[in-house]
């Protein structure tokens, strides 16, 4: 399955990597991002504990939080604000 994002923000935390915040531009957001799930060619896993970060918290259930599975930093400006991006999931079998 293939969900289009737009990311909001990247964020870089010293010790746990980079996040990225994308928001789903679909209208059902109750859908789960399974192991080996791709945003555009990152391989990365939901990141569900969505804590304050840089003053970032979220009720809103389109907003998505995404943890690259690497934990390599992403090139600076990899991900732009307002950047669509797809995310692929396989489906289950």
């Amino acid at each position: 399955m293939a969900y289009e994002f737009e990311v909001i923000d990247v964020i870089w935390h010293h010790n746990r990597g980079d996040f990225i915040f994308a928001r789903h531009l679909g209208n059902n957001h109750d859908f789960a991002v399974t192991e080996g799930a791709i945003f555009g060619d990152i391989p990365i896993y939901h990141y569900m504990e969505t804590q304050t970060m840089k003053g970032w918290k979220s009720e809103d259930p389109s907003v998505f939080v995404f943890k690259p599975v690497s934990m390599e930093r992403l090139p600076e400006n990899y991900f732009s604000n307002g950047q669509k991006v797809t995310l692929n999931i396989k489906a289950s079998d």
